[in-house]
Parts: structure tokens; C-alpha cells; sequence
């Protein structure tokens, strides 16, 4: 299962994503982070060695957190589109 997480600082590092899930004792498997062209926006797509109600208990643990001075997104992902539900 995978979240994304979204509104991340620019140099946002992969240790940094799975120390803050760490906290949440989150079994991370992956961490990827993309830029996407933005040199304001990074974003990262986490791989859980969790279920569905496992990554929505991480989403209501991280979504609307204020971490580095910014306001963090997440979402599950969906696994055929690749892209976030329930965005905005």
C-alpha cells in the first residue's frame, strides 16, 4: 500500500519522510521523492508493509500535520491511476 504525502519543503530528504513516519511506528518499505519541475513542491510516494486501514491511520496521522513550516497533504494511492484519491 502507498501514501502520498504532499506540500513537503523542497529539501525534503528521504531519511527525513522515514524518520517522521518512524515516529508513527510506520513500517516504511520505500521512500521515492519527486520534484516534479517545482522547485517549490516536492512530494513523496511512500511504499507501507501495511493494509488499507493501516495506510488511512498513517493519512489521519500525517494529513494537515505542520512539519518544516509547511502544512503536510496525504492521501492513499490508488494503485491503478498511480495518482492520490480523494484529492482536492
Amino acid at each position: 500500500m502507498n501514501v502520498v504525502i504532499r506540500n513537503l519543503p523542497k529539501d525534503t530528504s528521504e531519511n527525513e519522510i522515514q524518520a517522521l513516519l518512524k515516529e508513527h511506528g510506520v513500517p516504511v518499505t520505500k521512500v521515492t521523492l519527486t520534484n516534479k519541475g517545482n522547485a517549490e513542491l516536492c512530494v513523496a510516494v511512500v511504499a507501507l508493509d501495511t493494509n488499507r486501514a493501516g495506510a488511512d491511520a498513517l493519512v489521519g496521522m500525517v494529513d494537515g500535520k505542520f512539519w518544516h513550516g509547511k502544512t503536510l497533504a496525504a492521501r492513499t494511492q490508488n494503485m491503478f491511476t498511480g495518482q492520490g484519491l480523494n484529492q482536492p
